[in-house]
């Protein structure tokens, strides 16, 4: 290759590259008006939960299903709301109760009452609210992809549930606080 059809060559390929710079400013300009809508407070399709154990956002068309449902295990009742999205992680919010403890003023409610009052009184002493802090014993309980949130009882546990339903039903976020 000679000089001149090198430089005829490199005058060729500074000149597509200029025209593809200006063919692209004004989608690079239209990249940034969306960036810039990213920041606005919208929140008509999420819905959101302020929980003492923390924070939980999710869109609501990601959600693939939504259940509330109980089971029993080594002596405890869980009630559990779970939400499944199109993501990797499977959100879980719960309440424990120890069985016999809602069955009345008995022998076992005695027990699972003083029981509790027992660990409330060590998670005091530790800072850590014993009726919202998700406990997990490697590997019993750790599951991976998996986001987990106690509450404190049972009313606000279907109050969740149906703020959820709710919000996925209608397709309007909404947003959910227990203090």
């Amino acid at each position: 290759m000679n000089i001149e059809s090198s430089n005829l060559y490199r005058m060729k390929l500074l000149s597509s590259t200029i025209a593809l710079s200006l063919l692209a400013a004004p989608l690079s300009l239209a990249q940034n008006d969306n960036d810039s809508s990213k920041d606005q407070v919208n929140q008509a399709h999420f819905w959101e939960a302020n929980l003492p154990g923390g924070k939980y956002l999710v869109s609501l068309s990601r959600i693939s299903s939504i259940s509330l449902h109980k089971y029993h295990m080594q002596g405890m009742v869980i009630h559990e709301v779970d939400v499944e999205t199109m993501g990797a992680a499977l959100a879980r919010f719960y309440v424990i109760e120890l069985v016999g403890e809602s069955d009345g003023p008995n022998g076992i409610a005695a027990i699972t009452n003083r029981a509790r009052e027992i660990a409330d009184q060590a998670g005091g002493k530790t800072g850590v609210d014993t009726s919202t802090a998700v406990h997990k014993e490697y590997p019993i309980t750790t599951h991976a992809r998996t986001i987990e949130y106690k509450l404190g009882d049972l009313q606000d546990l279907e109050a969740l549930y149906d703020s959820l339903s709710k919000a996925w039903k209608n397709g309007r976020g909404r947003k959910f606080t227990i203090k």
